[in-house]
Parts: structure tokens; sequence; C-alpha cells
């Protein structure tokens, strides 16, 4: 893990083993550099929600020879609905609102991504960066495990709460826009007989959402809420089901029973909705990628998209400017500010629309297809961001 002691990029050391850092260490190793993974959990985690790949990002994947794959392991909704308080539908959402191309449970694509990763990739799972210390000419590093090592350049791909962002940037409050609410999310049985299908039940401030997967033997469960901003224990998971056992009591519907499941599975996420913004996403010879620079929040829909665009895009910078890395990280910077910053948008549209002061009853069917078409036409011009992103390469090529 030691520099090559020549301003350039052959080793690179990337912080973060999600959807982002896993597609920066496949094109980095396949460009000829030496990119090494650090991750602190000890395996790769087993909580989250569905992500949604649309565009370029799948164009990646075909890449990566993974498209097959994911596809059969997508979750094939066919029908996406609303539900008021008896259960009785009162309005269906186009499926492209909901899904994207490929709609696969984020613990499934990491493990298929890692899968075909692993060449030329070296991986340090529980373990993580403590210090950074940029020299000019490359980055002293000191890891929580005690060991150190020296890398041209570093990546921070560890999401919302980076600690690759802090050490580098600065506290995360100041990049970090919390959206007035927060999620979580966990996978039981299929106790509501769903067939290819999810749906909504909205009461004022509060979402319940779920949708089937692996086959309609399983459901993901997803509990929003609006919350002003609080310090919460991150690591104390009983606290944060307490919280959201009192905030969705009396909900009504199935909610109680859905509550019930909640406190025997194994998969619990909990976290706010937020949005990272960075007016430059990276310092000297450290760059963020992925959720840690512009992660938009699930309320997009694009961030598995702009996480694998991204980390693209800076690969192949890196590698076409092994030399240079300041134009590298300011082509990349460049490439990467109209989808980050549409997608933001989207998401703060789409806020009002998915978390609703009222519950689904009182909503005219005419007030939900304006809101999809107002989401359709955002989420077009987001898209067309990524893929004007991704079609613009580097002006010259590793050699």
């Amino acid at each position: 893990m030691r520099s090559t002691g020549r301003p350039g990029a052959d080793t690179v050391l990337i912080c973060g083993a999600g959807i982002a850092g896993t597609v920066l260490a496949y094109r980095l190793a396949r460009a000829g550099l030496r990119p090494t993974v650090v991750e602190r959990s000890a395996a790769l985690r087993r909580a989250g929600n569905a992500v949604d790949l649309r565009g370029p990002a799948v164009e990646v994947m075909a890449e990566m020879g993974v498209l097959g794959e994911l596809e059969a392991r997508a979750t094939e909704l066919d029908e996406f609905f609303r539900i008021d308080s008896s259960g009785k539908r009162v309005f269906t959402m186009a499926p492209e609102v909901i899904g994207g191309e490929i709609e696969l449970l984020r613990t499934e694509l990491n493990a298929v991504l890692l899968d075909a990763a692993h060449a030329g990739v070296e991986y340090r799972f529980g373990d993580s960066i403590r210090s950074l210390d940029d020299r000019g000419d490359g980055v002293c590093v000191a890891f929580d495990s005690g060991g150190r090592g020296d890398f041209d350049l570093v990546v921070g791909a560890d999401g919302l709460h980076s600690r690759t962002r802090r050490l580098t940037c600065g506290p995360e409050t100041e990049f970090v826009r919390h959206l007035g609410c927060y999620q979580a999310h966990f996978t039981t049985g299929n106790v509501l007989g769903l067939r290819n299908a999810g749906l909504l039940f909205n009461r004022p401030g509060r979402t319940l959402g779920c949708y089937t997967v692996h086959q309609n033997t399983e459901l993901v469960i997803g509990l929003f809420f609006e919350s002003a901003q609080r310090s919460y224990d991150r690591a104390d998971v009983a606290a944060q089901r307490h919280w959201i056992n009192r905030v969705f009591d009396g909900m009504g519907w199935r909610t109680a029973e859905l509550l019930e499941a909640m406190r025997a599975c194994d998969d619990f996420y909990f976290d706010a909705i937020a949005q990272v913004s960075l007016a430059r996403p990276y310092r000297g010879r450290v760059a963020l990628v992925g959720d840690a620079a512009y992660g938009p929040s699930l309320l997009s829909g694009m961030g598995a998209t702009l996480a694998i665009v991204g980390a693209a895009i800076l690969a192949d910078e890196i590698s076409g400017h092994p030399d240079d890395h300041q134009q590298a990280f300011a082509r990349y910077a460049s490439r990467i500010r109209d989808m980050a910053r549409l997608s933001q948008e989207l998401a703060r549209a789409s806020l009002g629309w998915f978390i609703q002061p009222d519950d689904a009853r009182g909503i005219p069917p005419e007030t939900q297809l304006a809101a999809d078409r107002e989401s359709d036409v955002l989420r077009d011009r987001t898209l067309a961001a990524v893929r004007a992103a991704f079609a613009n390469p580097p002006s010259r090529a590793r050699k």
C-alpha cells in the first residue's frame, strides 16, 4: 500500500464498500491502477431499502457483466397504489414513478457488485480511517486498526455520515441538509399476501410503505415520518425502534401488526432523510463520491444511479489523467454538477407527495396526477443530465 513516490494516481484508497466505492474500485483496477477498499463493517451490511437503476447506470452494470444477474434479482413490481385506513385502494401510481429500469434491494446490488470487483482490488473489512495527512505528493492514512499507509489519492465513498468528508472538509452540520423527516426499513414475511405489488398508507405526517421481494415471500416495510432534526444515538437500535413505535402508534389499518414484526427483524435500518451539498467534492488529493458528496436522499429515486454514474466518471477521470489529479477532480466535479443539483430538486419536490399533511382519502385523483406529471418532468430532466455527464469522456485516456 505504498505510494510510488511520484505525482500520480496509481494507489487509491477508497473508504466504503458500498455501491459507489465498489464501482469505483472495479473501474480503477480495470484501468491498471491499484485500489484498496477499506470498510468499517466486518461484512456487507444487510439493511436498507430497494434502489432504482436508470439510464447510464444500467450501461455501467452491463459493462461490469452483472446486468443479467441484477435483472434476475429485480423486485418486478407490477403495480403500486395508495390505500385508506380500511385497506381500500384509492389511487394507483404508474410503476415508473416508484421504480426505475431495474429495481432491487440495495443489499443484493452490493453483493453482486462486490463479487464482480474482486480482481485487482484489495479489501480491508472491519477497519476505517482514523486520520488523513495530505502532504501534497501523497496522503498518509492512519487506520482504526493501528496500521498506516501511504496512497496517491483517497476517495470517500462512505455515505451520508462520511468520516472522510469530516476529516477533509469539516463537520457534518456544514454539508448535510435535514429534510424534516426520518425513515426506517426492515423485512418481514408477506403477511399481507401481496403479489408483485407495493402500497403506501398515509396519515398526517406519517407514511407506511411496503412492497414484495424474493418471489413474493417477503415484504420490505418502510416507515417515514415528519420530525424536526433531533440528536440520537445511531448505535442504539432499541431506542430507534421505540421512537418508531411511539410515532406510528394508533395509525390504523394493519400498522400495529407490522410494528410487531419489526421487533423480530434482524435487518432494521434507521436514519434521517437528508441531502449532502458540497460546493466542491474534493480537496487536495482527497475526493468524495456518491452520497458522501451529493446524496439526494431516497425521495429522488436517483441515489443509486448517481452513485454508479458518479463513480464511473471519477474513475475514468482519474485513469484518464494519471499525472494530474487536480484536473481529474475538477473535471469530475464539473461533469456531475447538474445531475446532482437536479436530483436534489427532484427529492425536495417529492417530499410533500410522499409524506402528506392529510391521508390519501382526501387527495383528489387530479391532484395525484398533477404531482405525478410534475415529478415525471423533473425526473426526465435529471436523467438527461445524468446521460450528458456520462457521455462527456475524459480528454485523454491512460496509456
